[in-house]
C-alpha cells in the first residue's frame, strides 16, 4: 500500500471537518461529535489505479471513508479472473467487516481515480461505534444493502446472457451515478471497456462488440468522456 505512506498527513481540524461533513455516515452528528472524530482521523491520497487493500490481507486495523474520488471493490473468481464487485464513491466507506470480525480482508480495493480517503484505525473506530450508536446502525444498514447488491450481482452473472450482464451493469451504473436529462441518462467519466468487462464477468472484446451493437441500435451514445443511455426501457431487448 504505497500510497498509505507516501501521502499520509495529519490535517488541521478545519480540513478534516470539511471532509467529514461530506460523509453521510457522520452527517447527523453534532459539531462537538464531529470534532471528536476529527481528532483521530487521518487523511491519505491515492493515485488512479493504486492498490489500497489486498484480498486475504490479514491487516484488519483500518476503516476507510471516501472523501473525494471513487474506488473499485474487486475479487478473484474461481477461474482466477479479477472481477469488479462494486464501485464506491464519495461519502461511502469500506474495510468495516475485517475490523468487526477480525478475519482477513474479503476483497481487494483499488482506486478508480485519484482519491482522498479518511482513515480510522481499529481502536478509535470501535470506540466511536460504542459512543455513537446511530453510526453503528447506519453501518449495519449499509452492510445489508451491499449484501443484497452482491447477491443480485451473483445471480446476474450466473443466470443472464453476456448481453444481459453488460446491459445490467450499464443500468446499475445509471442508477448509481447517472444524470437524467429527459429520456436520456448521462454517465460522466465513462468507464473503460475493461472496467465494464470486469464488472460483467466477460472479456473486453465482448464488451466492445456489445457496445458497438447498442450504438448501432441507437440505444447508446459514447464519446471520450461520457456514456449516454438513449433508451433505458429497450436496453435489455
Amino acid at each position: 500500500m504505497t500510497g498509505l505512506y507516501r501521502w499520509g498527513a495529519v490535517m488541521n481540524q478545519k480540513e478534516i471537518d470539511d471532509l467529514i461533513v461530506k460523509v453521510p455516515l457522520f452527517a447527523n452528528l453534532s459539531q462537538a461529535e464531529r470534532e471528536a472524530i476529527c481528532s483521530v482521523v487521518v487523511k491519505r491520497k491515492y493515485e488512479n489505479g493504486e492498490m489500497i487493500l489486498h484480498e486475504e490481507d490479514d491487516d484488519v486495523h483500518t476503516f476507510f471513508m471516501i472523501a473525494e474520488g471513487s474506488v473499485h471493490v474487486t475479487a478473484l473468481t474461481s477461474e482466477g479472473k479479477q472481477t469488479i464487485l462494486a464501485t464506491l464513491r464519495k461519502g461511502e466507506f469500506f474495510g468495516e467487516m475485517a475490523i468487526l470480525d477480525g478475519e482477513p480482508r474479503s476483497a481487494s480495493v483499488v482506486s478508480a481515480e485519484n482519491c482522498v480517503l479518511l482513515l480510522l484505525y481499529r481502536r478509535p473506530f470501535l470506540d466511536i461505534l460504542q459512543k455513537y450508536p446511530k453510526i453503528t446502525i447506519q453501518i449495519l444498514v449499509e452492510m445489508s444493502r451491499r449484501l443484497r447488491r452482491s447477491n443480485r450481482h451473483i445471480n446476474t452473472l450466473s443466470m443472464m446472457s453476456v448481453y444481459g450482464r453488460v446491459a445490467d451493469v450499464l443500468l446499475q451504473m445509471a442508477k448509481e451515478c447517472g444524470r437524467r436529462v429527459g429520456k436520456m441518462i448521462i454517465i460522466e467519466n465513462r468507464p473503460t471497456h475493461q472496467v465494464l468487462a470486469d464488472m460483467a464477468g466477460t472479456s473486453r472484446e465482448t464488451v466492445s462488440r456489445i457496445l458497438s451493437q447498442l450504438q448501432k441500435k441507437q440505444l447508446l451514445s459514447i464519446d471520450r468522456k461520457k456514456l449516454v443511455i438513449l433508451n433505458e426501457e429497450k436496453l435489455y431487448y
